[in-house]
């Protein structure tokens, strides 16, 4: 059995201290005495959070202290802990000294820990990389929460032969999942030239050797780029990893500084009867990652999920066959990712984009910076985003006052009033992350606040693109106004798997907008019925254009851009995340199931020659509808990503939608086809539960998030001054621990 590398330079002066301490024998009756006379205490347990918190704060030994985690032993699991101390102290010589790890000094009982880690040597800006790679291997492992037991009682020394641990050795699980995590754990700990823990030979590999290696892969996440060995490389090259390492899990309930039995070697069983520690077990709910001072909770899953529909919001427990049940008696969304253990991500989380546009790096960057000064300090970067987001909503309204059909012409300085609220927009879009940092306001909440406006966004501004055009709701209108939900579903589906958001030399938020408010801009000056005109018209070459129109090319140059530029970009991009995250390629393909969904079912109805939504001129009461639908489907893929929660393949709001494919192709069943009436009521009764079912939503989710890290959505939050004890912390004296440990009820992971 291997233990954990524990660092001994404790201090001459607490070393001798703890030397010339009398023995004081481990007094299991009178502990027993005293919790069985304690009243018990009706005040919750702490949350996890409170002790990340703390063991971010102050550390004050160089050891692995294991008061800085959560997991402690209920008071029966104490008495029977006491008891083993009590019968291992009582075959130790009289001179010889039993340090407890149960209790601290003061009295404070302890957490405890499955030893499952090692110290690493990461260099700062590998930090969090590391962190979020760790996540996703974690996740990727499948590991769920699951309850151990004990084996053996065990003397077992330390490296440096001067400590020796009294340890209980944990029985092997029957899903294996502590060796899972051992090898999810050393798969990324290898990728970034760290030693493997428990390897029966093993040396440090650097990163510069592996990038030198054949079959590199070249995955970038924003500035940084790591250069990570093929798996076939890595494995012909590293250590010999026991395929079974369930002898070394243990926990430490002890110590002495003298060898506690005789002979040579480094173990000792210590003989107990079959049923002393039949009591004791625990359940491993989460892994701890301590890097440097501060320590990220990674859930190997989340206790409740909370699910929101329209008959309201429920807690409902993770266990997949009994959540799976619930979930199919209801009829709910299955992934609302607003229970703490999820929300503990977004304390980690930062912003990653990649903006390879040479309008907005040499042009539009100096217009946003100036633009972002004209804004008072006292107004929210949230509320920067919305009202930008009120010029699209002021736009349709005017677009349905004025220009109903969708056809026109209408007014020039509607076509202006369009050209200004999407640029405005734009503009709101841009500069919100900018005033986020110029206030301090920067969260996770943020970007899914920005991209849930984005998202419900895409089929309201198209609406400006196709009454410029004069297509009103025909085929081409239908097309115009929904064909952004596609590249706005695979941007965020690629955002979810790489944690970085890539916007090419040309891309949809820069060029895409300037043009559509140009096209909007000539209509207003010219009239809609320009894009009508041949193009010879207006460029005097017939032999290359004949006569086709500007209308003519519009379908095949919009859908050929995505389905031929950005959708293979995005998948590219996906390819080499999972593979240099180690992870499988093809499961990433059934996440298109929710836009394939939204595309058929909104085509299957719309195009359908028995519906009546586009003869009786609905479309901008569909996409005000579809608004919210896709709004709420990609604003889940974000919050997904931000609480790194599995990919959601479905939401409620679908329903519906399919419904009205099927409402609309009766007859194709052999019934009769429903009037106008009929499905415009249809369509006014999904609008409405849309709008329900969005909006409780993401108050939901909002409110959750604004509780969980005590911040404000809409107004500035203001800075609270540093609290007394938090600062006279910051003057103690304390290094990095070493070590590394799993707890009781948590697994954790250190790195220095």
């Amino acid at each position: 059995m291997s233990l954990v590398q524990y660092s001994d330079s404790e201090g001459s002066e607490s070393e001798s201290a703890t030397k010339h301490t009398p023995r004081q024998p481990v007094n299991t009756t009178l502990k027993r005495r005293r919790s069985s006379e304690e009243p018990s205490s009706d005040l919750p347990s702490l949350p996890d959070s409170f002790h990340d918190l703390y063991a971010s704060t102050t550390r004050a030994s160089q050891h692995d202290d294991p008061s800085l985690h959560n997991g402690h032993p209920s008071r029966s699991e104490i008495d029977e802990l006491s008891n083993l101390l009590s019968h291992a102290e009582s075959t130790l010589p009289s001179d010889l000294h039993l340090h407890s790890l149960l209790k601290s000094d003061l009295g404070a009982e302890l957490p405890l820990h499955i030893s499952l880690s090692r110290t690493l040597m990461l260099a700062t800006h590998q930090r969090q990389t590391f962190t979020n790679d760790l996540e996703e291997g974690i996740s990727a492992s499948g590991v769920r929460p699951f309850t151990i037991g004990p084996g053996r009682l065990r003397w077992v020394a330390n490296y440096e032969h001067n400590r020796w641990f009294l340890v209980v050795q944990m029985e092997k699980p029957p899903g294996d999942e502590l060796n899972k995590l051992l090898v999810a754990s050393n798969r990324v700990a290898r990728s970034f030239g760290q030693p493997r823990l428990y390897a029966r030979q093993e040396s440090v590999i650097a990163p510069s050797a592996i990038a030198r290696d054949k079959g590199q892969i070249r995955f970038s996440r924003g500035k940084r780029a790591r250069l990570l060995d093929a798996r076939s490389r890595v494995s012909s090259q590293s250590a010999i990893i026991d395929d079974d390492a369930s002898e070394h899990f243990h926990v430490s309930i002890g110590w002495t500084l003298e060898k506690p039995y005789e002979g040579s070697s480094d173990e000792a069983d210590i003989r107990m009867g079959e049923q002393a520690m039949s009591k004791l077990s625990m359940v491993v709910q989460m892994v701890k990652v301590k890097v440097g001072n501060g320590i990220v909770s990674i859930p190997l899953w989340a206790k409740t999920v909370e699910s929101n529909g329209i008959a309201g919001t429920a807690s409902y427990p993770r266990d997949e066959e009994l959540r799976t049940a619930l979930m199919q008696i209801t009829g709910t969304a299955a992934h609302e990712c607003v229970c703490d253990n999820a929300l503990v991500h977004l304390k980690s989380y930062k912003y990653s984009s990649v903006d390879k546009s040479l309008i907005s790096r040499y042009i539009l960057k100096h217009y946003w910076n100036g633009f972002v000064e004209l804004l008072p300090l006292w107004l929210a970067p949230n509320m920067v985003t919305l009202l930008g987001f009120f010029c699209i909503l002021a736009n349709v309204i005017l677009l349905e006052i004025f220009m109903p059909d969708l056809v026109g012409p209408g007014p020039s300085w509607l076509y202006y009033s369009f050209a200004f609220g999407v640029w405005m927009y734009s503009t709101m879009d841009n500069i919100d992350g900018k005033q986020a940092r110029r206030t301090g306001q920067s969260s996770g909440l943020g970007e899914l606040f920005d991209h849930g406006i984005d998202s419900l966004n895409c089929t309201l501004a198209s609406l400006f693109e196709t009454a410029a055009l004069g297509l009103g709701a025909s085929p081409k209108g239908v097309f115009t106004a929904l064909i952004p939900c596609l590249p706005m579903f695979f941007s965020t589906w690629e955002t979810y798997h790489t944690h970085t958001l890539y916007l090419g030399y040309f891309n949809g938020p820069t060029e895409g907008l300037i043009i559509a408010c140009a096209m909007m801009m000539l209509s207003g000056y010219y009239g809609p019925q320009i894009w009508s005109q041949p193009i010879t018209d207006l460029i005097n070459y017939p032999g290359i254009f004949g006569s086709v129109s500007l209308l003519d090319i519009w379908f095949p140059v919009i859908f050929g851009t995505f389905l031929f530029i950005h959708l293979p970009a995005c998948v590219v991009n996906v390819v080499k995340a999972r593979r240099a995250n180690d992870l499988p390629v093809a499961p990433v393909f059934t996440e298109w199931l929710p836009i394939i969904i939204f595309t058929g079912s909104c085509a299957a109805w719309l195009y359908s020659p028995y519906s009546t939504l586009m003869q009786e001129n609905r479309l901008v009461l569909f996409c005000l509808t579809m608004s919210f639908v896709f709004g709420r489907m990609t604003t889940k893929i974000i919050l997904a990503h931000l609480t790194r929660q599995p990919f959601p393949l479905w939401t409620v709001m679908l329903a519906p939608l399919i419904g009205g494919a099927v409402l609309g192709n009766l007859p194709l069943l052999g019934l009769s086809a429903v009037t106008a009436s009929v499905e415009l009521w249809y369509l006014r009764a999904y609008f409405v539960f849309a709008l329900v079912v969005y909006f409780r939503w993401a108050l939901l989710v909002i409110n959750s998030i604004c509780d969980y890290l005590g911040i404000n959505c809409l107004t500035i939050t203001p800075k609270a001054g540093p609290h007394p004890s938090t600062a006279s912390a910051k003057h103690q004296t304390a290094s990095t621990p070493k070590g590394v440990r799993a707890a009781n009820g948590e697994l954790s992971r250190k790195v220095d």
